[in-house]
């Protein structure tokens, strides 16, 4: 079977959401399939394509839509995705944002112009990503006509169904884990200094870097002895820089980039912070927990299915700032049971996270039937 696959995300080396499809890119090459992607070129470029590429896999880099192209494609003259077109795949597999396949309208006649299987692979979801009349008739039409839909999270499921008023051909299966630990790592040595970590891109849209700074900006917070590393990379890691000046918090609040091997990250940090205004499943908090740590988390996406609250870590009801730091309170008023909370993370993802993941995803995909959970 030949396989195509278009991810929708840019302005980042490498994002967790990739790992899905390339867990699933990667299952099908060493089972005989042939697999060509269309990625944007920061993506593209990255070195954690290198298995993929060695298996066979093939690249084709795009551009997002700019004025000049937007009118080209527009008027069906050009399309980014030629290549991908001329290698003739069976199924079409898109992954990312679930408005994406309606807005880029290069993504959206090609789907319609595809006469094989459609694929999508939604990556997050929230209340304001579909919008509009027309929007949910068109998205209506094509996840109807799909051959399978995968959620990260039940809450993505749901709200896409709510939000397009109809029963869809879903299936849930979490993020997978890069790297998967028998045992969560030891807790850090002892020090005086608490360190919160929070991983993922610099997207405040989603991620939220900034209402957590602010959070922490207070003068209580201030006389405390901690510090908060910020890795990631993107498009936002300026603002992100400023608004840690702006709260005069230089001295406590670094951007350490990104960071390929999460057990690094977690070796010397206590705490995962990890408050979002949208997610599907955040695979640094699956990574995170594998390696023991527990984590404060919103009730945004499958974060709070996977952590439970007051126990795992701790569930914030908003994002907003004020709420934020009545939840940062109480996990530091908590900070002797981190380590007990870490050791039932590491418990409780290891039961989430299914062990034949990718071979789920690929009946998933490439089956009528997909095998039950």
């Amino acid at each position: 079977m030949r396989i195509g696959i278009i991810s929708t995300v840019g302005d980042c080396s490498w994002a967790g959401s990739e790992e899905m499809w390339k867990l699933f890119a990667i299952e099908a090459l060493q089972r005989g399939h042939s697999v060509a992607t269309a990625l944007q070129t920061p993506i593209a470029q990255s070195e954690e394509l290198a298995e993929f590429r060695a298996l066979g896999g093939v690249v084709f880099a795009y551009n997002p839509l700019n004025r000049y192209t937007s009118r080209t494609v527009s008027r069906a003259l050009y399309s980014r995705f030629q290549r991908l077109k001329r290698w003739h795949p069976d199924i079409i597999c898109i992954s990312g944002h679930p408005a994406i396949p309606y807005r880029d309208r290069d993504i959206y006649r090609l789907l319609n112009a595809h006469t094989g299987f459609r694929i999508f692979i939604i990556q997050g979801n929230a209340d304001w990503f579909i919008s509009g009349h027309a929007e949910r008739n068109a998205l209506r039409g094509l996840y109807r006509s799909a051959r399978r839909i995968i959620c990260v999270s039940r809450h993505n499921a749901e709200l896409l169904q709510r939000q397009l008023t109809s029963s869809l051909p879903i299936t849930i299966l979490p993020n997978p884990i890069r790297m998967r630990l028998e045992r969560p790592l030891a807790w850090p040595a002892y020090s005086e200094q608490v360190r919160f970590a929070t991983v993922g891109r610099y997207e405040t849209f989603g991620k939220c870097q900034d209402g957590v700074l602010q959070a922490l900006a207070t003068p209580e917070w201030k006389e405390r002895n901690w510090r908060l590393d910020l890795f990631g990379s993107g498009s936002d890691a300026k603002y992100i820089q400023d608004v840690v000046r702006y709260f005069g918090l230089e001295d406590r609040v670094a951007l350490r980039g990104y960071e390929r091997d999460f057990r690094k990250i977690w070796t010397d940090h206590h705490l995962h912070i990890l408050i979002s205004r949208a997610e599907g499943l955040a695979l640094a908090l699956i990574e995170s927990m594998f390696c023991g740590r527990p984590a404060v988390v919103t009730r945004t996406g499958g974060n709070h299915e996977l952590l439970r609250d007051n126990e795992d870590g701790f569930v914030s009801a908003g994002e907003d700032p004020e709420i934020v730091r009545e939840t940062l309170e109480l996990a530091w008023s908590n900070r002797e049971r981190w380590a007990g909370m870490g050791e039932a993370a590491f418990e409780r993802v290891n039961e989430w996270i299914p062990r034949d993941l990718s071979v789920r995803l690929l009946h998933t995909i490439c089956d009528s039937s997909p095998p039950q959970p």
